[in-house]
């Protein structure tokens, strides 16, 4: 059974991967390593959540892999696309290659003290 609400990256982290409907690679296996470490690995900053430090040794580290930087970087862009963007893969100009996860806009409270009261 599949849940609308969740992204393919929170279903094949919560459920079975055979539940889940996807083909599991070795690259989406990596990128549930990374989800599933993400609030461990990455940094909480005033726009988000970002993690830019050696995702090479990270992944290592939660899988006992060797991994080439392209085999991270596929991990990384597979997080991207099953995270359905809510988790980025950018190259930053001073930074470079990083994932991001921007905070979510908070709806009705930047306009609650404008409210009327009774």
């Amino acid at each position: 059974m599949q849940r609308p609400d969740l992204t393919p990256i929170e279903r094949i982290s919560k459920m079975d991967a055979e539940d889940t409907g996807i083909d599991m690679t070795p690259s989406i296996e990596r990128a549930v390593s990374i989800f599933d470490h993400w609030e461990e690995w990455s940094s909480k900053t005033p726009k988000g959540r970002v993690l830019k430090s050696d995702l090479k040794t990270l992944l290592r580290t939660a899988t006992g892999e060797q991994l080439a930087w392209r085999q991270a970087y596929r991990a990384a862009e597979a997080l991207e696309e099953l995270s359905k963007g809510r988790i980025e893969f950018i190259d930053h100009d001073r930074h470079g290659k990083m994932l991001i996860e921007a905070q979510p806009a908070r709806g009705g409270d930047c306009h609650s003290s404008s409210a009327a009261t009774p």
